[in-house]
């Protein structure tokens, strides 16, 4: 009997590689799995991270929801006139707020005699604290009507959903007709733009 050492070696070096390539496979899949593993560590914390941010979200949006629904249901808290998304100038912010006090005069069944705008109001302090995005407009206006009427005009006024600050009043009864009254108004208008 003759032993081939060439087959013998072959068998032999079958037998060391298939260990070794076991081996390498193993540690292979070793090592992939420990990337994989800090890899989902690392997705782990990030999401943590965005789901943490979501919860602060949340509950500022739901402690600023629970804010607004007070202030709705209390009618002595005033709100101040918000234009949102869009650009608008000081003096255009105001046109909504005169176009009601326009439309409350009429149904009112008062005349607007004279009608002045002021920007700059020195004496408000919500323009002497020049808060960015806060506006204020003095409307220094005289109207005209009958008692039943300029006090209809006043209530309405009093009742809108936007502040509105009565800086002077000053009524007097016209010369001619006693029955009619003379209102001098200088009434302060808020708006926030952003």
């Amino acid at each position: 009997m003759q032993i081939n050492y060439q087959d013998l070696l072959k068998e032999q070096i079958v037998f060391l590689l298939i260990p070794l390539v076991l081996l390498l496979v193993l540690i292979g899949g070793g090592g992939y799995g420990v990337f994989q593993a800090f890899s989902n560590i690392g997705k782990f914390s990030n999401n943590s991270k965005q789901v943490q941010e979501l919860t602060d979200k949340k509950i500022a949006l739901e402690a600023k929801l629970a804010q607004q629904k007070d202030e709705e249901m209390n009618p002595n808290v005033k709100k101040i006139f918000e234009l949102e998304g869009m650009k608008f100038g000081t003096d255009a912010s105001f046109a909504p707020l005169f176009d009601n006090v326009i439309t409350i005069a009429k149904e009112s069944g008062i005349r607007i005699r004279s009608v002045d705008y002021n920007y700059a109001p020195e004496k408000d302090p919500i323009f002497a604290a020049k808060l960015p995005g806060y506006n204020v407009c003095e409307l220094d206006t005289t109207v005209v009507g009958k008692y039943s009427e300029i006090q209809t005009f006043l209530k309405t006024l009093l009742s809108e959903t936007y502040l509105v600050n009565f800086a002077q009043i000053e009524i007097v009864s016209w010369q001619r007709d006693k029955s009619v009254l003379i209102a001098n108004l200088k009434l302060r208008f808020y708006t926030r733009t952003k």
